[in-house]
């Protein structure tokens, strides 16, 4: 039988590895879906020039799902 001391290591070096588990997710979630957040924010970012350059021009509306 195990005892409480062998216990409580596994327990610690369970959680341990369950923290690399979840950084190491977190990782490849982040190296699929990085790309296409910065692709997001650019498209935010030139939206937001387009609406600005669009209100100098004296368009008072501007949809970019439209354009």
């Amino acid at each position: 039988m195990l005892g409480d001391d062998e216990i409580a290591e596994m327990q610690e070096e369970i959680k341990q590895l369950e923290e690399q588990v979840r950084l190491r997710k977190k990782e490849l979630h982040e190296k699929r879906f990085g790309g296409l957040k910065q692709a997001i924010e650019a498209r935010k970012l030139a939206d937001q020039e387009i609406a600005k350059e669009l209100r100098q021009l004296g368009y008072k509306f501007y949809n970019h799902w439209t354009m």
